[in-house]
């Protein structure tokens, strides 16, 4: 599947028009000859022989021998060139920042993760990001071409200045200026909310489960949502939104948040806050969400009180949130959702929490986070705008 997905729109001139319906056409695997491409778009064979002659050049499509039948000359199959494009994601990963070259098709052809403690301030970030940012160019396979840098945050986050403005995770760092750190580097950059990213690559994947209104919850190391309608992720000019793990609860008074605030749902709620308590009687628990989810499978996580009391508060805020949105469908994807008990006993408190009177509950599913859905979702705008760039014989 690749993730360029190209506009016709931008295209000025039919040939430019028709060299985009070409790409997209042998990009998703629905024609791989000349003969498929002419009757499917209905266009004249020169024209066709004429597009892919260009494409071909311009390195986006490669032509390859396919097999022989009886005598003469294999007919040639017509594929998308992946690595004709990569592009970098910089991403939260749990306690740490990671980071993944992608090509056009998904494929991850590098990756690295630098840890960073809770005091790290914005110099600690910003090396960090410089470093990840650095290695990943310089893996570039030869005749690759860069889209840029995607960053995507949890927090809140400036998209107009491209500017990480908090993370309760890493409370000393303010208003990072990405734009600076990136742009010499690995540029272009863009940053986005790492949650519409995953709603973005979800939907793209299965877009009949998307139809209508979604929310996608996440319930690990922080607490936060995305909404999409029919696929379309809403996402606010400024790029703050979302952020339940902020909603204040009275019953969680008095509890420090590294927002700054208190009694914010995070407190009593986040992997951050219970983790210590986790290991009181798990120690062996990691912070890696995807490990942690393995782990967390297997431990009988209500005979915890305050696993109890946060489940309680999530599906009240969850249900306050319906209240907002509306959804047809909701998904929570973290570590606490592997565990089958822990999901059942939240599904049974959320339905608790009912709706208003003449509308019915909007369908509740579970994931385990999977950060290729984040990459994915990250890179796709990147990598589009590099695709129709070239389409443009640039």
């Amino acid at each position: 599947m690749s993730l360029a997905t190209v506009d016709e729109i931008p295209f000025a001139t039919p040939y430019e028009r028709d060299c985009a319906r070409v790409y997209g056409l042998v990009a998703r695997g629905l024609a791989h000859s000349r003969v498929e491409i002419t009757r499917q778009l209905e266009l004249r064979s020169t024209t066709t022989s004429r597009v892919v002659a260009d494409l071909t050049a311009r390195r986006l499509i490669l032509e390859v021998a396919g097999e022989t039948a009886g005598r003469g000359r294999p007919a040639a199959v017509l594929i998308a060139n992946p690595r004709r494009i990569g592009a970098s994601v910089i991403y939260v990963s749990s306690q740490s920042l990671s980071g993944a070259l992608v090509d056009l098709n998904g494929h991850l052809l590098e990756e690295r993760t630098i840890p960073l403690p809770p005091q790290a301030d914005n110099d600690a970030l910003a090396a960090a990001m410089a470093e990840l940012a650095g290695f990943l160019v310089a893996a570039m396979p030869r005749g690759m071409s860069h889209a840029g840098t995607a960053v995507s945050l949890s927090g809140l986050i400036d998209i107009r200045e491209r500017q990480w403005l908090m993370a309760s995770r890493w409370p000393k760092m303010r208003g990072l200026d990405i734009q600076a750190i990136l742009e010499p580097i690995a540029g272009p950059v863009e940053i986005c909310r790492n949650l519409d990213a995953e709603l973005r690559a979800r939907a793209a994947r299965e877009p009949l489960l998307f139809a209508g209104g979604a929310l996608l919850v996440h319930w690990g190391w922080g607490i936060g949502l995305a909404y999409a309608v029919d696929g379309q992720s809403f996402s606010p000019a400024g790029g703050s939104f979302g952020e339940i793990g902020h909603w204040r609860f009275s019953v969680l008074d008095g509890r420090r948040c590294g927002c700054g605030n208190t009694a914010c749902l995070e407190t009593g709620a986040a992997l951050w806050s219970l983790l210590p308590l986790l290991r009181e009687r798990w120690p062996n628990l990691g912070e890696d969400e995807a490990r942690l989810s393995e782990q967390l499978s297997g431990c009988d996580l209500l005979s915890l009180p305050e696993i109890d009391q946060a489940a309680r508060v999530l599906a009240r805020a969850l249900a306050n949130a319906c209240r907002l949105f509306f959804p047809n469908r909701i998904i929570v994807s973290g570590p606490f959702v592997a565990n089958a008990q822990l999901w059942a006993h939240f599904d049974a408190l959320f339905r608790a929490e009912g709706t208003l009177e003449g509308l019915v509950m909007p369908q509740l599913a579970s994931e385990r986070a999977n950060p290729h859905f984040e990459i994915h979702g990250a890179a796709s705008p990147l990598l589009s705008r590099a695709a129709e760039a070239l389409l443009r014989g640039g």
